[in-house]
């Protein structure tokens, strides 16, 4: 079934990666909670830190502990930065997450390299691991979305794509009945694009 929050009758972009922002935003802080739909975020945050989930027997990640997540929006005009206190199964660790998204637009300016450079800059004295992603609604397999692969592995930084349905592993689940979270259900499970 089509979203009727995020569809509507308009051409293009038209606020969609500002609405990008801010749901990303709330899904990461989710992680932090115990709130319904927490699971999924927390999925979603151990993903972006690149760890492995091991999921429990009642259907929960076993090897995660969030201690604190803080979420800045257009922070030096990247999209998302996100500071992430956690333990993924080794230890606790500080983690920055660099998100730079794309829904209807292509990147320009070398602004990948740009962005690693001035993340690396704010970081250099602290001891954090940083992990730069752009997230994307073209679709895995089109030449938008190669093309956005290509100019991420040429920039400074590591930056490593996704896209909007590589970001969300939704569980069968999940799929069928939803999160119980309606913000989540009416974005991520709801077709919209």
């Amino acid at each position: 079934m089509p979203s009727l929050f995020m569809n509507d009758d308009s051409e293009g972009n038209h606020g969609k990666e500002t609405m990008l922002d801010y749901q990303l935003s709330y899904l990461l802080r989710l992680a932090n909670t115990v709130e319904n739909g927490h699971q999924l975020a927390a999925r979603v945050l151990m993903k972006l830190m690149g760890g492995i989930p091991k999921i429990d027997s009642y259907g929960w990640i076993d090897n995660l502990d969030v201690k604190d997540v803080k979420v800045w929006k257009q922070w030096q005009y990247i999209d998302l930065i996100a500071e992430v206190e956690a333990d993924c199964g080794s230890g606790m660790k500080s983690h920055v997450i660099v998100i730079e998204n794309k829904a209807y637009t292509k990147i320009h300016d070398d602004q990948l390299s740009r962005y690693s450079e001035i993340v690396e800059d704010y970081y250099k004295d602290k001891d954090v691991l940083i992990h730069y992603w752009v997230i994307s609604f073209f679709d895995n397999g089109s030449e938008e979305y190669a093309e956005i692969a290509k100019q991420c592995k040429e920039a400074k930084g590591r930056w490593k794509s996704l896209s909007f349905e590589e970001l969300v592993d939704l569980t069968e689940e999940e799929k069928q009945i939803g999160t119980y979270n309606e913000i989540l259900d009416e974005f991520w499970i709801k077709k919209w694009y």
